[in-house]
């Protein structure tokens, strides 16, 4: 007990005496040479502290970012989804327009249907199915109708509430023919390997050049004269033949096919 009461005792005598010398100037050296040592020690300690005050921030306003990137690219991707169902309505009102313009020149009964689905690939048969059937009216050998009075298709089965059509693309689909300027039939079409129309049995007589209109001609029951096929692209004419024929140019992107018309008389 003694030994720790001289120790605190020395302390205080000690702390004193530090105390005097530093107001009597005499420890100034002293106290600059430390400072000097100390001062660079302060400066390390200072900009660490800072660093780990910045690591801090900045991974606190990285996750803010990550968080706040992640709602951008939501809504981004939510705009583009409303967009391509806005272009998707647009095309569509298009369309059915173009169609009911189509209609209101003509005396036509008329039945408008949905393209559900779609088969077969180029060079292969090419099929739609549409939302209409027996119970609507549908027969077969009815033709498809898009836009202003084009012809993209045939019904070749019809169920209670289905129908399925060929497209004129398709081999199997085949349709009596003219030029927009002849007065009768001059050709048969059908599809040639899924990307074009070929008409033949054209008579060498027949003046037919690239750039004319093709139409149905009539012959069909099913299909009046005057719907469009197409323009033709090229004819093929051979001296010794009988009949020539041309490649025809569909005038519509029949992938794209939605909203579609039936004749029904």
């Amino acid at each position: 007990m003694k030994l720790f009461s001289k120790k605190i005792i020395i302390l205080f005598i000690s702390a004193v005496l530090i105390i005097i010398l530093h107001y009597a100037g005499v420890l100034n050296i002293v106290e600059n040479y430390a400072l000097a040592i100390l001062k660079p020690i302060e400066g390390t300690a200072f900009k660490s502290g800072n660093k780990i005050r910045e690591a801090y921030v900045g991974d606190v306003d990285y996750g803010d970012l990550r968080i706040a990137n992640e709602e951008l690219k939501n809504k981004n991707n939510e705009l583009l989804t409303q967009n391509i169902q806005l272009k998707i309505l647009q095309d569509e009102n298009e369309a059915l327009r173009k169609q009911l313009e189509f209609y209101s020149q003509h005396n036509y009964s008329k039945l408008l249907a949905n393209v559900i689905s779609r088969e077969g690939d180029y060079g292969a048969d090419q099929i739609i199915t549409i939302d209409k059937g027996l119970d609507d009216g549908i027969k077969t050998g009815q033709p498809i109708i898009a836009e202003n009075g084009i012809i993209v298709g045939k019904i070749f089965l019809v169920e209670n509430t289905l129908s399925y059509a060929y497209l004129i693309t398709d081999k199997n689909c085949q349709i009596a023919a003219s030029a927009i300027n002849k007065k009768e039939t001059i050709g048969i079409t059908k599809g040639d390997l899924g990307l074009t129309i070929q008409m033949n049995f054209i008579p060498q007589t027949e003046i037919i050049t690239k750039g004319d209109i093709i139409i149905t001609s009539g012959l069909e029951t099913a299909i009046p004269k005057g719907l469009i096929i197409g323009t033709v692209q090229e004819v093929k004419k051979e001296t010794n033949d009988l009949f020539q024929s041309v490649i025809i140019n569909p005038p519509l992107n029949l992938n794209t096919l939605a909203i579609v018309s039936i004749i029904l008389n």
